[in-house]
């Protein structure tokens, strides 16, 4: 009877654990980072950064393409929306 019972539970618990083919680049090192990012454009490449908060002691990183880390604030600054009021002309 107990046989099939952790059978079962052994089955459930692993089909839990599924791997979606996703890196967790947070949790890669710096020469798996850059065998990734190898033969990649400089947009596309991944880059992680130290979030530092004040509010936890907890070292946080957080990893993502150089294009979503910085590709919004050079758009921004080429529109040159951050320099001017919205709605306002300098005329």
């Amino acid at each position: 009877m107990k046989a099939p019972v952790l059978l079962i539970l052994s089955a459930v618990l692993a089909s839990c654990a599924i791997d979606d083919g996703i890196p967790n680049f947070e949790r890669m090192s710096v020469e798996e980072l850059a065998a990734y990012n190898e033969g990649r454009n400089l947009s596309q490449m991944i880059v992680c950064q130290e979030a530092t908060t004040t509010t936890s002691r907890v070292r946080r990183k957080r990893c993502a393409t150089v294009e979503a880390l910085y590709g919004t604030a050079i758009t921004a600054q080429q529109l040159n929306i951050l320099n001017s009021a919205a709605g306002l002309s300098e005329n």
